[in-house]
């Protein structure tokens, strides 16, 4: 009876049940660069369709390594989507920007993946992203290792490159995080 018992369970009871589900989704809403931002160029990267798809090719300047770039990130939230975006309370320190990828490239590797949706190959072991143009096909926002909770409006997330101690380049990312929307369809 106990065999039945735990094949029921793991047979029959559907994976979905197992799995956390996100109360939220999130959307591209822009993607933008200061001016005569370094090290990459998204100047050719755009946020299409309903979907709010990232797609286009953008330009790594120069071979990015351990040695000479650093990394900051600061995030911002709107809750009233009124363009008053107030500071969340947390940022990523400075960091070498390998380290950065290493400890937080999770986040980035469920959205963008080499071989399905770009040609950018990033190898940590040597830690360099060699420069070049590379291509983004259908970029979505995957929130599946996300926060439980999120506040709901638009998130700015600001990245700052440094090369050699100097600011060399700001990226603004900016995503709308709603509510999921319910699916009747089956």
């Amino acid at each position: 009876m106990l065999k039945y018992t735990v094949f029921v369970l793991l047979a029959v009871i559907p994976k979905s049940l197992f799995q956390r589900t996100m109360s939220y989704e999130a959307f591209f809403v822009s993607v933008l660069s200061s001016e005569n931002a370094f090290p990459i160029d998204f100047s050719n990267l755009r946020v299409l369709g309903r979907e709010r798809i990232l797609n286009g090719t953008f330009d790594i300047l120069e071979d990015i390594d351990n040695e000479h770039y650093e990394f900051y990130l600061e995030a911002y939230t709107n809750v009233a989507r009124d363009g008053n975006y107030k500071k969340f309370p947390m940022a990523l320190l400075r960091d070498a920007v390998c380290a950065v990828y290493e400890k937080y490239g999770f986040y980035l590797r469920d959205c963008v993946k080499y071989g399905i949706n770009t040609d950018l190959y990033i190898n940590t072991t040597t830690c360099l992203i060699p420069k070049g143009r590379y291509y983004l096909k259908n970029v979505t926002i995957n929130v599946t290792n996300w926060p439980v909770i999120m506040s709901r409006g638009l998130c700015r997330h600001s990245f700052t490159f440094y090369k050699d101690n100097v600011a060399v380049g700001t990226y603004n990312i900016t995503s709308s995080i709603e509510d999921r929307a319910v699916n009747f369809r089956k």
